[in-house]
């Protein structure tokens, strides 16, 4: 997967619906639905990394950003919990 696909024109800081769906598809394949949420955190962090813009992210816009995406985390395994 090419991370560098997250970029946006208008902010170096979003990310659409279409992207943070594939975030989590893609941590729902590499590491199932087991994660803890400091697990979690931290597989999201070494994937800003590699996303363009999100290598200077905001602590605020960060922890904003990790919120919203295990909580995405968290309704996918509601809904395929077998992953």
């Amino acid at each position: 997967m090419d991370w560098m696909e997250f970029t946006d024109t208008q902010s170096p800081h979003a990310l659409d619906d279409e992207q943070i769906g594939v975030l989590i598809s893609s941590v729902m394949e590499d590491f199932g639905p087991g994660l803890t949420r400091t697990e979690f955190n931290d597989v999201m962090l070494w994937l800003f990394e590699s996303i363009a813009g999100f290598e200077t992210l905001p602590s605020k816009l960060t922890h904003w950003y990790l919120a919203l995406l295990w909580s995405k985390y968290r309704q996918a395994i509601k809904v395929n919990p077998l992953h």
